[in-house]
């Protein structure tokens, strides 16, 4: 049973890669139209061959806060958007003696005011439907924390104040606002932060995980089914998916 409605158009940032380019395909596969924002298009060349009536992508960076509702406003013009998915992210371990304030604010920026000025956009009448669905990506640290993490964690954290402090302001327009939290999924973001560690050091993170790291599809119904008409009376919550993680 699908959970998406033939038809139905979202936004999805991060769609080149890990849970964004997951959430892409399967909304595209259950008959929805996308319009998907990251870097680098050749990464969705395929996608868009394959769905070049359904799909269309936006390179542009995020970062670039000024530029986000332009490139919106150019893919409106042929319908509103029923929801809203925000996989863009950036993942930095940075111990506390070498964080400074250039460090810290650009993972705000990406992780955190891209998000903001997203939401800002969507939340318009003009680029959305009444009734839609927002999912943002946070993650277990956002609240259990992690050594050398203070930056990511914190840019975490704060997701989950914006999904929380949104979802009143727009259930006027009954439009949901939630936050999904992983734990480690396996994707390129992922398998670049592991590079570095020794097989030990491999081996004791993924023990922390008592049914192993996740997958993108371990993540993606989850999305699918907050999107849905059937989660209707969930928002303001961040759901945890991290194969025990956080209980451990």
């Amino acid at each position: 049973m699908s959970f998406i409605a033939a038809g139905s158009r979202y936004l999805v940032t991060g769609a080149t890669s890990g849970i964004g380019k997951a959430v892409v395909e399967a909304l595209l596969e259950n008959g929805a139209t996308v319009l998907g924002i990251g870097r680098e298009a050749d990464k969705v060349a395929a996608i868009t061959e394959s769905y070049h009536q359904t799909f269309e992508f936006h390179s542009l960076d995020l970062c670039q806060l000024h530029l986000i509702e332009d490139a919106i406003s150019k893919y409106i013009g042929t319908g509103k958007f029923d929801g809203f998915i925000h996989c863009a992210g950036r993942d930095e371990t940075t111990p506390l003696p070498m964080c400074n304030e250039e460090n810290i604010s650009n993972l705000f920026k990406i992780n955190v005011f891209s998000g903001i000025e997203l939401l800002r956009v969507f939340s318009k009448k003009r680029f959305s439907n009444d009734g839609s669905s927002i999912v943002f990506i946070s993650s277990v640290m956002a609240e259990l924390g992690h050594q050398g993490k203070i930056g990511y964690c914190a840019t975490k954290a704060a997701i989950t104040g914006v999904v929380r402090a949104a979802a009143l302001e727009l259930s006027k327009r009954r439009i949901r606002v939630n936050a999904i939290s992983p734990a480690i999924v396996v994707s390129p973001m992922s398998d670049m932060l592991l590079a570095g560690t020794s097989h030990d050091e491999y081996k004791e993170i993924n023990k922390m995980h008592p049914t192993g790291f996740g997958t993108t599809m371990d993540v993606v119904p989850m999305i699918l089914f907050l999107l849905s008409a059937n989660s209707k009376w969930i928002t303001g919550q961040n759901i945890k998916i991290d194969g025990g993680y956080s209980i451990k």
